[in-house]
């Protein structure tokens, strides 16, 4: 860090030349490349996956995501002549291969009163590999033809990504929440606008940076927004804990120069570390094998990167330039001096910790615990459109449907049968009869057997949501009981797939996965932890606290996503969790949760080194970061809090994850459990094997100068 903290400041005006330059040259190439978002994902060796592989090969026509056209009548019934003109426009439209009619003798897609029906619009390509422009044609043109008595509403999974709108304004929202936080933190307007010019920079060159890597790697169309989420927070905290660290250095005496190099040298280096520790995390997703999260895995871990290092290069060359006037335009009546270590109100809070280190630590744990008794109530899933906003088409047409019909018809299951040669299919018409007498089925269309005589294609509705428990039940009873049962010694397999089928193969690929992810994770930050710091106590307790708050956020998604306690305030329905969302928070939270970890136990060292006395490090440690660590929480927190209200479930339930867990990793953590852990285990958290003092490479967060 000596060599990096010398070259920024020698090269100051370089430095930051650089930075725009970079970031302009980001923006246009961005612009002119454009982005290649895409929600497709494979899972290998699942029956939805060999279902659609089977209809690709022997019915390419149906191999496609099916949209749901519905048709509801203010008066009187729905007849043919009402949908005539919009079926035929429609078959003229890109990748539309067929239309299932309501009044083409297929029954069952006319509700009993005649007013709702739905005609199923087939498409040759799926949903993830059909461009939005596309769909949008195909919604508008069937919207156009609504009048004053009837209403036309699409459904579907690709008119749901098509729906899905990016919250621009949540960036705006959570810089001015920061803007304010910093404010008032430092008490000068020129201390607050350096870090939030550093954060605008990061997040102006990693947005581009994802829409490029679009093209290299399967990337979600949430992934852009996670990473401006993720990059932002990170970045904004970055540069406070380093200009914090710079302001005490001049308020101290030191020079410009020397402020400048001390704060990259130490709270830079816990930066770095810190960035670091965060990129593990991401990049550990890789070995779940899924790639559909790789794409998210880099985007933030690229935000990640660019924010770290804007604040190691950047941020020290910006306050090489404002020196001395860090402080300007300071609130009237604020002292510029930093606070007390000995008798400030950290310093105090700090000795009653101390005091009763048990109390506080057993406290804190119970608190956390029962905070995380819901997560054990876990269901992951997908949510469908039921959870979409209000006065979306997905939204209304979902309604009409289960007022129609019920609410299992907006989400219908797909099973594939693979018939070889000369096998007798009057066993399907068996299965067929089977599973309509399920009391969890509203209903079985006739087996459609292909030209080729390979396929038989079955559409099975069930009585409940597509994101209800009850259809999940189903789909293991079709696969386990019902289907072995009654193929019995046919040759002939049977495939549940659709895109119900798919998200549940999700949640189980993903379920499966999740404890090797966490293993991977935790030791590989166990590891770096254990060395940066030279100890087997501190690494240890570190991964039990960080768990302890990602269960805790976990159980305020469950409650509030799951059992439904979050429908007033968010407009969002009780539902499954996102499958995939598990195992991103834990990545994304178990790195973050690691920052502050890495920021309160380096000051804390940086005091033992000095004194060799756990009770003034730790009484010291925390007074001189705990102030800077709140106020970067709550950054964070109102960062993460700022995406929740922009309407799109998965970003909520992202925002209320990271904000709880930030909120409990601040104040139930780092206040509390950690110095009191820390105080009753003494001289032992600092002990470390000599053999393994002798194997492992020397990392220290205090240069020996400083």
């Amino acid at each position: 860090m000596n060599f990096l903290a010398n070259w920024t400041f020698k090269h100051r005006k370089w430095v930051v030349i650089a930075w725009l330059l970079l970031l302009g040259g980001m923006v246009v190439l961005g612009q002119q490349i454009g982005s290649a978002y895409s929600d497709s994902f494979t899972l290998p060796k699942t029956e939805s996956k060999v279902a659609l592989d089977l209809l690709s090969k022997y019915a390419p026509a149906q191999q496609g995501d099916d949209i749901q056209v519905v048709y509801a009548v203010k008066k009187g019934v729905l007849t043919p002549q009402d949908i005539a003109p919009v079926e035929a426009r429609l078959l003229e439209l890109n990748h539309v291969s067929g239309i299932d009619s309501p009044f083409a003798g297929r029954n069952g897609a006319l509700s009993k009163d005649g007013t709702i029906g739905f005609s199923t619009l087939h498409l040759d390509v799926s949903g993830s590999n059909i461009k939005k422009s596309d769909v949008m044609l195909i919604v508008n043109t069937a919207r156009s033809f609504s009048g004053s008595n009837l209403e036309i509403e699409l459904l579907g999974a690709s008119i749901q990504k098509a729906n899905e709108a990016r919250p621009g304004s949540s960036e705006g929202i959570a810089m001015l929440a920061a803007g304010i936080i910093l404010f008032f933190t430092f008490g000068s307007l020129v201390a607050t606008l350096v870090p939030l010019l550093v954060a605008v920079v990061g997040l102006g060159i990693s947005s581009s940076s994802v829409a490029l890597i679009s093209h290299i790697f399967s990337t979600a169309q949430f992934a852009p927004i996670l990473a401006a989420l993720v990059g932002l927070g990170v970045g904004i905290d970055y540069a406070l804990f380093i200009v914090t660290r710079f302001r005490q250095g001049m308020h101290s005496g030191m020079s410009v120069e020397d402020a400048v190099k001390t704060s990259v040298k130490t709270s830079g280096r816990a930066v770095l570390f810190a960035g670091i520790i965060v990129c593990i995390a991401l990049l550990g997703l890789f070995t779940v094998g899924v790639s559909f999260l790789y794409g998210v895995a880099v985007a933030a871990s690229l935000a990640v990167l660019v924010s770290m290092t804007a604040s190691l290069t950047l941020l020290p060359a910006l306050l090489a330039m404002v020196g001395k006037g860090i402080d300007r335009f300071s609130l009237p009546g604020r002292k510029k001096e930093s606070h007390d270590l000995e008798r400030g109100g950290w310093a105090k809070w700090s000795a009653s910790i101390q005091r009763r280190p048990v109390v506080w630590s057993a406290s804190a744990t119970i608190v956390l615990l029962l905070l995380s008794l819901p997560a054990l109530d876990i269901r992951l899933g997908s949510a469908d459109s039921g959870n979409d906003p209000k006065g979306t088409t997905t939204r209304s047409a979902y309604e009409l449907m289960a007022k129609g019909f019920g609410a299992g018809y907006s989400g219908p299951l797909q099973l594939v049968a693979s018939i070889p040669n000369g096998a007798d299919t009057q066993v399907i018409n068996k299965l067929e009869s089977t599973i309509a007498a399920d009391p969890d089925v509203a209903r079985v269309t006739p087996v459609r057997i292909t030209q080729d005589h390979k396929l038989g294609i079955l559409t099975v509705y069930s009585k409940s949501s597509p994101q209800s428990a009850a259809t999940t039940d189903l789909i293991d009873r079709l696969r386990t009981r019902t289907i072995p049962d009654a193929l019995a010694d046919s040759p002939i397999h049977v495939y549940v797939g659709g895109s119900v089928a798919i998200y549940a193969d999700f949640a189980n690929v993903l379920s499966g996965k999740l404890p090797i992810f966490i293993g991977v994770v935790v030791l590989l930050s166990f590891l770096l932890l254990m060395i940066l710091f030279r100890s087997l106590v501190i690494p240890l307790t570190a991964a039990v606290m960080n768990t302890l708050a990602i269960g805790a956020a976990f159980g305020v998604i469950v409650s509030g996503f799951q059992w439904g306690w979050a429908e007033s305030l968010l407009g969002t329905h009780a539902g499954p969790i996102e499958a995939f969302l598990p195992i991103m928070l834990f990545a994304i939270l178990f790195g973050l949760s690691m920052d502050y970890e890495v920021f309160l136990v380096s000051r804390i060292q940086e005091e033992w080194l000095h004194t060799h006395d756990n009770a003034t490090a730790v009484r010291r440690g925390l007074a001189a970061t705990g102030g800077v660590i709140t106020a970067a929480a709550t950054i964070m927190f109102s960062v993460f809090a700022a995406f929740v209200f922009g309407g799109q479930r998965i970003i909520q339930e992202f925002g209320v994850g990271l904000a709880a867990a930030v909120l409990f990793d601040a104040t139930l953590i780092r206040s509390a459990l950690v110095p009191g852990l820390m105080q009753w285990i003494g001289n032992a958290n600092w002990w470390f094997p000599t053999w393994l003092e002798k194997m492992l490479p020397r990392i220290s967060l205090e240069d020996s100068d400083v």
